[in-house]
């Protein structure tokens, strides 16, 4: 009989990727594929080979381990079993290697397969680490090249091929879903590979300004970068601006994809992209995967759309270095003998606007004002007050000094911050909105 007059009565959805023997065990089972006897068999020959990989791991000297460690091995015979059965055309030709084939053979078979496969991996993740694309993005170097060289130390495919013993903290587009040991990390360097290559066509510096288009400090964002810069240049063939700047026109897309399915969206960048493939010169692989991962984001921009925020999905480039900037600079200090003699003049006065007025004239530097602030204990009733008569300019400095208070821990501090807010909170709105442009320019000169 051959493969095509076979009948398949297995399911294959409900066999698992990172379990794969067990899945196709149950389902062989449920299919009146596999008898009790059978089941049997390949139980006992599972536990056999549990007991020889036990000797092994303690090296001859004892049969025995901890549950925990015993469970790890018979889960490591199950996974590098489970991939043997994964080369075989079909499940039912996988069930029926099971009933005659003997589980240490193919238990070996497993293991040689791992070992390609990690070959396979290392060349790869050579290749990807050989051009890596600059990023100041922080997770993106040290998952791809730190990260997955933390995995090849670590792996045993004797003993725990199931395990990846490090995490994967970046974020591929397309998710590694259902796999374990080396075969997500294959998928995972083989998804990075192609992002990676596609990021190549672009300037670094061009997708930098485009990804503080999200947030200035992306760099400690766990994020995926090839998804924005893919979505701009998208955008900028639709738009029909030049793909290399990663700039397109909003107010034209947001016309474009006006209550569009998902499905009309994948279309329209179907479009863009075959544009972008052939400016390129796109190879095979990476033009698949570009391909596979437009469902993906059709459906980003049919949510973002409805929410009225394409901007968070297609980005604008923000530079940062042509906002204007202000810098700070605490300034000298006062010796100690003139600043407790001010700390005392300023605790013995009981009038709030005369205090107000002592720091005003006597206090001539930032860093000063900040000790002052906090040192003379005043009540945040009392704060405010004084800080309804100090200069605009001076409230700016003491909000960038307080963004928020999430991370005060100082009582007089709190009770600075609190002040802040009450004040600002009586601005008018725009006041306020003057007054978040200039604690933005500001920067303190470290």
């Amino acid at each position: 009989m051959t493969e095509l007059d076979r009948i398949h009565v297995i399911n294959k959805a409900a066999l698992s990727g990172a379990n794969y023997f067990v899945s196709l065990l149950n389902q062989g089972r449920q299919c009146s594929l596999l008898s009790d006897s059978d089941t049997e068999q390949i139980q006992a020959e599972c536990l056999r080979l549990l007991a020889e990989q036990t000797e092994k791991w303690n090296r001859g000297r004892s049969s025995s381990v901890r549950v925990e460690k015993a469970q790890e091995l018979l889960s490591s015979i199950l996974y590098t079993i489970g991939l043997a059965l994964k080369a075989y055309s079909s499940p039912e030709d996988a069930v029926d290697a099971l009933k005659q084939e003997p589980m240490e053979q193919l238990f070996q078979t497993g293991q040689k397969g791992i070992r390609r496969k990690i070959q396979t991996a290392r060349l790869t993740h050579r290749q990807i680490t050989k051009k890596l694309f600059q990023t100041k993005n922080v997770f993106y170097r040290a998952t791809v090249a730190d990260g997955i060289s933390g995995f090849f130390k670590l792996y045993s495919p004797e003993f725990s091929a199931q395990e990846i013993h490090i995490t994967a903290d970046y974020p591929t587009f397309l998710d590694v879903a259902d796999l374990a040991g080396i075969e997500f990390i294959e998928r995972y360097l083989r998804n990075i590979a192609y992002e990676n290559q596609f990021l190549l066509y672009f300037s670094a510096n061009k997708v930098h300004h485009l990804l503080s288009g999200l947030d200035e400090n992306y760099q400690q964002i766990l994020m995926n970068i090839y998804e924005p810069v893919l979505a701009a240049a998208l955008g900028c063939v639709l738009t029909g601006l030049p793909v290399c700047n990663l700039s397109c026109d909003l107010d034209v897309l947001k016309v474009l994809f006006h209550e569009k399915s998902a499905e009309e969206i994948r279309i329209l960048l179907s479009t863009a992209l075959n544009q972008i493939v052939a400016e390129f010169d796109c190879p095979h692989g990476l033009t698949n995967y570009l391909k596979s991962s437009l469902p993906k984001l059709a459906l980003s921009i049919q949510n973002a759309m409805r929410l009225g925020h394409l901007e968070t999905v297609i980005l604008t480039p923000f530079f940062s270095e042509a906002k204007p900037q202000i810098i700070l600079s605490y300034g000298d200090r006062m010796d100690d003998r003139e600043y407790t003699k001010l700390l005392d003049e300023l605790m013995w006065c009981e009038s709030v606007e005369k205090k107000t007025e002592i720091i005003l004239r006597k206090i001539h530097f930032l860093g000063d004002l900040l000790d002052i602030l906090r040192d003379f204990e005043p009540t945040q009733r009392e704060l405010v007050s004084m800080l309804r008569h100090f200069p605009l300019e001076i409230i700016a400095i003491l909000l960038r000094q307080y963004p928020n208070g999430d991370f005060l821990t100082d009582d007089r501090e709190i009770v600075l911050y609190s002040a802040l807010q009450e004040l600002c909170a009586a601005f008018t709105e725009t006041t306020r909105a003057q007054m978040e442009i200039v604690v933005e320019a500001l920067q303190f000169n470290p």
